[in-house]
Formats: C-alpha cells, sequence, structure tokens
C-alpha cells in the first residue's frame, strides 16, 4: 500500500482539540450567514440576464454542484481540522508548491469576485443618489482600505445584523412581489436555450459561495457524523429556497434583458411592485450588505497574502504589520489597489466570469487532498465520510469542470493569465531563495 511522505503525512495535533459546542442550529446559522452576502443583489441580475426565466434552473444546478463539492469538502475538514481551510488541506497533503498554488487561487479569487460587489455598491448608491456608479465603487474599496489601515474590524454583532438585514430584505422583497408576478415576463422561459443556462450556472454557484464554511468548521461541530452533512443540507435548501423565489419574482416583474443591463437589477424590480419605498428599502439593504461584504473581502485577501508571506510562500515584507494597530498594513494595500483596479476598470459581468473560474479551481487541490488520503488510507476513520464517495467525489469533479467551462473565454483567458503571473513569479522567488542560500553557504 502507498505510504504518504513523511514531511507530507497529516500529523496528530499535540495541542488541545476546539471544543464541540455548535449544534445544528448554530452550524446552520454559520452557513446561511457565510453564503447570503452582498452578492445575491446583483448576481440574480446577471443570471437573469444569460438565461431570461430559465435562472431558476440555473440555481438549481448550482445547487447540486455545490451540494457534490460540499460533502467531499466536509469530509477532508474532518480529517484535517487545521486553521487555514483548503490552503492547508492542500500544503499538508500535497505539499508546498500546491500550498502556494491554492493560496494564488484563492487570493485572485476574491480579487476579481470583489468587483460584482463593489460595482454591485455603485450601481445602488447611484440608484438611489445619482452618483456616479465607478465613482462609488472607488470610494467604497478607499474607505474599506482606510478602515482595514485603522485596524478597525467590523464586530460580530454588527456583521450579524447585517446578515439579517439582508435576508430579511430578501424575504420582504420576495412576499411583497410575489403577487405581481406576471406570467408575460416568464415567456419565452429560455430565450438563451441551453447555453444561456450553462453560463448562468456559474453565476447562480458564486451566490452559494460560502457554504465551505460549515465544513471548516466541522470540529466544533457536535456529532458530526450526523449533523455535518444535516448542517450543509439544511444551509443550500434554505439558501435555495430564498434565492429562487429572489429570482421568481424579480424574472417576473422585470424583462430579463432589462436586469441583465441594470446596475440596481432588484432595486428596479422591487420599484415595479412597490413604487419608490420598496426601491428605497431595498437600495438601503444592497447598500448595507454589499459595503460589508467589499469589507470582508479585503480582510480576507490581506490575511491569505499575509499567510501566504509568513509561511514564505511570498516576500517576507507583504507580512509587516503595523506595531500600533496591529494590521498588516502592506497586505491590505497591495489588495486595496488590485481591488480598486478592478472596481474602476472591470465590469460586473468580467468579475463573475474571471473570480467564478478561479473560485471553482480553488476547490480543486482540496479534492485532490481527499483523494490522495483516500487512497493512501491515511489518518484516522473521519467522524464524516461522503456517501457514496466513487459516485459523489467523481461528480464533484465533473461539476467543477463543467462550471470551469462556464466561465467562457474571458474568465479561462484572465483566469489564467493570474495563474501564469503567480506560477512566473514563484519560481522566480524560489530561484532567489536558492541564490541568497548558495551565496550564504559559500
Amino acid at each position: 500500500m502507498a505510504e504518504v511522505d513523511a514531511d507530507r503525512r497529516p500529523q496528530r495535533r499535540t495541542t488541545a482539540e476546539l471544543r464541540r459546542e455548535l449544534g445544528l442550529k448554530e452550524a446552520v446559522a454559520i452557513g446561511i450567514g457565510g453564503t447570503v452576502g452582498g452578492g445575491i443583489f446583483v448576481l440574480v441580475g446577471v443570471a437573469g440576464g444569460k438565461a431570461g426565466p430559465a435562472a431558476l434552473i440555473a440555481f438549481s444546478l448550482a445547487f447540486v454542484a455545490s451540494l457534490f463539492i460540499a460533502l467531499p469538502y466536509a469530509e477532508l475538514a474532518c480529517r484535517l481540522p487545521m486553521a487555514g481551510g483548503g490552503y492547508a488541506f492542500a500544503r499538508q497533503v500535497l505539499g508546498p508548491h500546491w500550498g502556494f498554488l491554492m493560496g494564488w487561487i484563492y487570493w485572485g479569487a476574491y480579487v476579481f469576485l470583489s468587483g460584482y460587489v463593489t460595482i454591485g455598491f455603485g450601481g445602488y448608491l447611484h440608484a438611489a443618489t445619482g452618483f456616479p456608479t465607478t465613482a462609488g465603487a472607488a470610494i467604497l474599496v478607499a474607505a474599506c482600505i482606510a478602515v482595514n489601515l485603522l485596524g478597525v474590524k467590523v464586530s460580530g454583532g454588527v456583521q450579524t445584523a447585517v446578515i439579517a438585514a439582508a435576508i430579511i430584505g430578501l424575504a420582504g422583497f420576495s412576499f411583497w412581489g410575489l403577487p405581481h408576478v406576471s406570467l408575460d415576463h416568464l415567456t419565452p422561459f429560455a430565450p438563451h436555450g441551453i447555453n444561456g443556462i450553462f453560463l448562468a450556472a456559474l453565476v447562480a454557484f458564486l451566490s452559494f459561495g460560502g457554504f465551505d464554511m460549515v465544513a471548516a468548521a466541522g470540529e466544533e461541530i457536535k456529532r458530526p457524523e450526523r449533523n455535518l452533512p444535516r448542517a450543509i443540507l439544511l444551509t443550500l435548501a434554505g439558501v435555495l429556497f430564498l434565492y429562487l423565489i429572489v429570482a421568481f419574482v424579480a424574472v417576473g416583474t422585470v424583462s430579463s434583458a432589462h436586469l441583465g443591463s441594470s446596475t440596481s437589477p432588484l432595486a428596479d424590480a422591487a420599484g415595479v411592485f412597490g413604487g419608490d419605498v420598496a426601491r428605497h428599502l431595498i437600495v438601503f439593504c444592497a447598500l448595507l450588505t454589499t459595503a460589508a461584504t467589499a469589507n470582508a473581502i479585503v480582510v480576507v485577501t490581506s490575511r491569505t497574502v499575509f499567510a501566504m508571506s509568513r509561511d514564505r510562500m511570498l516576500p517576507a515584507p507583504f507580512a509587516a504589520v503595523s506595531a500600533r494597530t496591529g494590521s498588516p498594513w502592506v497586505a491590505v494595500v497591495i489588495n486595496g489597489l488590485l481591488i480598486e483596479g478592478v472596481a474602476v476598470v472591470g465590469t460586473v459581468s468580467m468579475s463573475s466570469s474571471t473570480g467564478g473560474f478561479l473560485y471553482v479551481l480553488h476547490f480543486v487541490p482540496p479534492l485532490l487532498a481527499l483523494v490522495r488520503l483516500r487512497r493512501d488510507n491515511a489518518g484516522e476513520r473521519p467522524a464524516f465520510s461522503t456517501p457514496a464517495p466513487r459516485i459523489v467525489v467523481p461528480l464533484a469533479f465533473a461539476c467543477s469542470a463543467g462550471l470551469l467551462i462556464a466561465s467562457g473565454v474571458t474568465g479561462v483567458t484572465i483566469g489564467s493569465a493570474w495563474l501564469l503571473v503567480g506560477v512566473v513569479l514563484y519560481i522566480g522567488y524560489l530561484y532567489t531563495q536558492r541564490t541568497d542560500r548558495a551565496g550564504r553557504v559559500g
């Protein structure tokens, strides 16, 4: 039987284990809180524009793909309950080079995905005030940079309140708008055919982004063999239900062509059935949640760069921390400038296709890590195992491949360019390190 290399073997931890204090309700709350974000206020319009009313099918397909990917990811989280998620999984099992690749992909995914959030904020701000969309997006990014440089973080209570406002706003939009849905807007059901549904499926998949947070909390969930899969199922099913109603109301009250071209799609739909009151309420919820999501992206991307630099995957100066604020200020500035660039020169379509390509790709190394662990029978039997793994794991790879193709020429081209830049920089960095070590030895 094949053995896992000694330097890659999953190690038994010597430190105290985290307590299993999260029940099913708490695990579902983590999942829904991580999944429902500002993007849904933008992505429903994009999906509707690509698929028309058949966006409902696209969201259902995205749910299935999310489920097939989430279950193996949950097993991996139970096998390797480590901080760092997929980056740590890939680095531990597949080696440091894979760790760099995973971190680089994850970093790029959120840099590009930030575009539909920040541009979405600008679009809703324009709908409320007439302020230019691009300028609004740029100001939001600048504010997020300033907040992170000052070391000020959105507290858990505020973040919870923002998510609650988003859910209440989306639910209110749905039930207020349902009686006003017109069947005329639902025909033709699939104006762009199967190709439109396929393209919209990637956008819909992004709307489910964050479901992996449930798996990442696997070590702290009570009876994980029972509650972990249930929490994933309930999270995805609950979010699917909410998204389907939102999408149904949106495509049933506004033409798909208008949804696809609008920078504030849900506000436009709300204005049709609820007038200015409904429109202003949706704008308020959208501005609140997109701003919070944009700040979260700056936090996530800067901490990714900081962690990779600390692990000697990127130059050491990238891990510089302000003595006064405790903020990883270099990483914040680097990511802030990248995100600012996407907000100023990017589009929602480019952001979703390129970010979507990289976001889907970032699930592939952890899936490969799980295959290796299963093949080598390494480690103890996990608290949760993927049901029907000979079917589910290959389907997870197949869904990932399908979604990568759905990112289209733009997503594949720009996403591959990001990967190429990372590989070139990493090879150069390794060469520099070897040269420095050789110089010191000599």
